[in-house]
């Protein structure tokens, strides 16, 4: 039998909530930022996605608002201060603490020092990248769109577009000089909440696209 499921008299959370368990899984930007005191803020967003190759483009979409306060997130005040931030890929190595960085600390606490991750310096941007990821997006904000109500955590946000100005990754995730083999990768998706999935060589598998102009040859 099919549901119909209205969305119109559903709440900003309703929907937003339909939204995470419909289009999964989404990879998890694990992001750091710097605040004005040079304390290092990190934080995963999953509503992102990459936009194009030249100039290679990705989206990141920020809440407006903490959940539990009305205050700005801190991602996006240090975002709206520099400019820059890294993407660091979310991997098996983060995934005992995505939702521990995830929850809305006190500007001011370093999250990674909560969890025990390390740094290592970025090549381009200010900000640091995590030890811990195999693989780190140094990113440019390029432009910002604003959308929804801002009075509501569930719909204001800031969609970020940000051009990728460097790449570092690291050799285990290499098939060759400047290609990722992605069964090494071990990513982790995020389902609907509060669940996860990991994109292990185990679980995922390989189909070749063919182009339709090679089947007619064929």
């Amino acid at each position: 039998m099919l549901n119909v499921i209205d969305m119109s008299d559903r709440t900003p959370a309703q929907k937003q909530g339909l939204l995470s368990q419909l289009v999964v899984p989404r990879p998890i930007a694990m992001i750091t930022t710097l605040d004005e005191d040079g304390t290092l803020n990190v934080a995963p967003f999953s509503y992102y996605m990459p936009v194009s190759g030249e100039p290679p483009l990705l989206a990141v979409t920020i809440g407006v608002s903490h959940e539990a306060q009305a205050r700005p997130k801190d991602t996006w005040l240090n975002v709206e201060r520099t400019g820059e931030f890294v993407v660091n890929v979310t991997t098996v190595d983060l995934a005992e603490h995505i939702e521990t960085v995830a929850r809305e600390y006190p500007r001011g606490v370093s999250e990674a020092d909560l969890v025990g991750w390390h740094t290592v310096p970025s090549q381009v941007v200010a900000a640091p990248s995590l030890a811990e990821s195999p693989a780190h997006m140094e990113c440019r904000v390029r432009e910002v769109i604003d959308r929804g109500d801002n009075d509501s955590c569930f719909s204001g946000v800031h969609i970020l577009l940000a051009e990728v100005v460097c790449i570092t990754a690291d050799d285990s995730i290499l098939a060759e000089p400047s290609r990722i083999d992605p069964t090494r990768v071990r990513a982790i998706g995020r389902m609907g909440f509060p669940w996860f999935v990991t994109a292990g060589e185990e679980n995922i598998f390989y189909q070749e696209r063919v182009r339709y102009a090679d089947l007619e040859t064929s």
